[in-house]
């Protein structure tokens, strides 16, 4: 088997599937009870909280647990629009969000918020002159992705960050790292976000947990009513175990990043040169060069990716069409759309993903699988 669908989730690491089950069985007791064995579990759920904190470099009290990136970034969109309507309804965002962020981006306009989309380029960057102008009095929220789900285009957050600053101090600014965590440096003390989005399925951590990073002043209204577990902020009894895990996985792939990043740059380059070589004339590579080199993003000519996608499946090689969470829809990608990308090519696209653990050989098995599918199609159509 071979698995280039890593940016849809990846596989635990054994140690993290391990730890989960040995706090599961031994240290089940719920971390806002008061007895001991509560206590315990408290400690864990702490001492998480604060390794994950160090990956960050933040205050372990700016980190909030959720199920996921997700409720995580609708926490960040939705509870920061509650919080800051009385200062204005303005919101920016790009056309290329995860749909998490799109879909309550559409929430808030039914409720009477401005929401305005910044321009991208044909790579999909973020136009920071725009940007600046676009920011006013009223602005509450700027929210952009640090790192595309579907084409790996790393948005100049920094920079973003200063810019937002600089002309509206009170504008909160929110960032998707989901997919940028463990695989690009984060410090958050140079980073200009107020609010960050992460999840652990993504590093090779447990499926339904993630963490969402809240500066320190910043106002976010709940969106989940209850018991008040995460200091007010998100009710629910929390999954010690998974966010367990979440830590054991963040700090092994944050330690490992540069290593990863460097097979993974390997693997990536050798599909591309199998590629052009085999079929120069029916590949678009659409992912930028200085993108992440984990996430690549490819259009084949006049063919179905539904078709590319199952035919690659009969080889046991499994990658994606675009996003996991809107794969279903049978529809060109929202993000494809907003490149510009021409239909003879867009309706081809599919997503290569890739972890530390892939290889250039199996870069070169699905080069090899690609041209013989194409060939086969060449010759029935």
């Amino acid at each position: 088997m071979i698995y280039f669908d890593n940016s849809a989730t990846t596989r635990p690491y054994k140690e993290v599937v391990d730890l989960i089950a040995k706090i599961s069985y031994e240290e089940f007791g719920n971390p806002a009870s008061l007895h001991a064995f509560g206590m315990r579990a408290e400690r864990i759920l702490e001492q998480a909280r604060k390794q994950l904190a160090e990956t960050l470099k933040a205050d372990p009290e700016e980190i909030v647990f959720t199920s996921g990136g997700t409720e995580s970034i609708n926490m960040a969109i939705k509870g920061t629009a509650e919080a800051m309507k009385r200062s204005g309804k303005h919101i920016l965002s790009t056309p290329i969000e995860h749909p998490a962020a799109l879909e309550s981006l559409k929430v808030l306009e039914d409720m009477g918020f401005s929401v305005e989309m910044l321009s991208v380029d044909g790579k999909g960057f973020v136009d920071l002159e725009e940007l600046k102008r676009k920011i006013r009095k009223d602005t509450i929220l700027v929210n952009i992705m640090m790192v595309n789900n579907e084409t790996g285009v790393i948005q100049p957050v920094t920079e973003a960050g200063q810019i937002i600053k600089s002309v509206n101090p009170g504008t909160v600014f929110h960032v998707d790292a989901v997919q940028a965590y463990g695989k690009l440096p984060i410090d958050t003390r140079s980073l200009k976000a107020d609010i960050m989005s992460f999840s652990a399925h993504k590093i090779h951590g447990p499926r339904g947990v993630g963490m969402m990073y809240l500066r320190h002043g910043t106002k976010i209204r709940p969106i989940l009513s209850g018991g008040g577990q995460e200091r007010q902020y998100r009710s629910g009894t929390v999954n010690v175990p998974g966010i367990a895990g979440f830590a054991c996985a963040a700090v092994r792939k944050t330690s490992q990043m540069e290593q990863d990043n460097s097979n993974i740059r390997k693997v990536r380059e050798r599909l591309i040169s199998e590629l052009k070589s085999r079929m120069p004339d029916q590949i678009r590579i659409n992912s930028p060069e200085d993108g992440l080199p984990g996430i690549l993003s490819i259009s084949f000519r006049s063919i179905k990716s539904e078709v590319i996608l199952h035919a690659l499946e009969q080889h046991e090689i499994y990658v994606s069409s675009g996003s996991a969470c809107s794969s279903k829809k049978n529809s060109i990608s929202h993000v494809i759309r907003a490149l510009n990308i021409p239909a003879p090519w867009s309706d081809g696209t599919i997503r290569f993903s890739f972890c530390g653990d892939n290889t250039e050989e199996e870069a070169v098995v699905c080069a090899q699988a690609l041209q013989d599918i194409l060939n086969t199609f060449a010759l029935t159509k």
